[in-house]
């Protein structure tokens, strides 16, 4: 039997201007680097905070992931894998489900594709030739499986148009309009996409995950450190005790 794959970037809830999101006062606080490595995810948003709270804005939180899963018909026997990269869905087969052959469908709620981008990579087939996969990539390991890929935008994306998007496969991308795919879903994979949420919203992603209708297993390959240091606190205990003779404050 067929067998298809959700996969949800929790980024998908975090309303970012510079993934198409409405501009907001500061949108230039969201202009954040690429980056995937444990120390990036961990202790980045410290550095971050500091930079909202030293505009006086409120920090920002992830919305709209209540009841988002009751759309969706997943299998009683499906498992939800997590971790932090999205680059471990790109491993993720039906045979580690004791199936064969590849995904049927595999649908991605993100805010970003994940289908290669061009200033990493020209064409599709120069990523074969390299054959790494990451976490803007890892959708490409299953289109070259045979599987058949869609791609949801959240729905607080103003347009297709802002960004524009050049994936490096032909790949259907639309922005979520609330409904689901006439499909059951065999397993799920949850990306917490730590270097794009901040560690601030992990009480949310714990939510998120223990309402997930499927088994949670983690990917047992992924540093998983949950929920992150407190970096409010710690960026609150700082600026009480400020700065001391011989005691250099970094921004990390």
């Amino acid at each position: 039997m067929p067998m298809n794959l959700l996969v949800v970037d929790w980024d998908f809830f975090f309303p970012t201007p510079m993934a198409g999101g409405p501009p907001v006062e500061h949108s230039d606080l969201y202009a954040w680097p690429v980056a995937d490595d444990a120390v990036h995810v961990e202790l980045i948003w410290l550095r971050r905070v500091r930079k909202f709270q030293a505009v006086g804005m409120p920090l920002p939180r992830c919305t709209g992931y209540e009841g988002f899963w009751d759309r969706f018909r997943i299998s009683p026997r499906a498992k939800v894998y997590y971790a932090d990269s999205n680059a471990w869905a790109g491993h993720l087969f039906p045979s580690n489900l004791g199936g064969e052959g590849p995904w049927n469908y595999v649908h991605l709620y993100d805010a970003h594709h994940d289908c290669g981008y061009r200033n990493n990579h020209k064409s599709f087939d120069q990523w074969k030739a390299a054959g790494r996969i990451g976490a803007e990539n890892w959708m490409l390991a299953h289109y070259w499986n045979g599987s058949k890929l869609a791609v949801h935008f959240p729905p607080w994306r103003e347009s297709m148009e802002r960004p524009a998007e050049s994936p490096l496969i032909p790949v259907g991308m639309t922005i979520d309009d609330g409904s689901a795919p006439e499909i059951v879903f065999d397993a799920v994979y949850l990306c917490r996409s730590g270097a794009w949420v901040p560690s601030w919203c992990d009480d949310q992603f714990s939510d998120f995950l223990e309402a997930c209708p499927a088994q949670p297993v983690q990917i047992p390959q992924n540093r998983w450190n949950h929920p992150r240091p407190d970096v409010v606190r710690m960026a609150e205990l700082g600026r009480s005790l400020g700065p001391r003779r011989g005691f250099v404050q970094t921004d990390t």
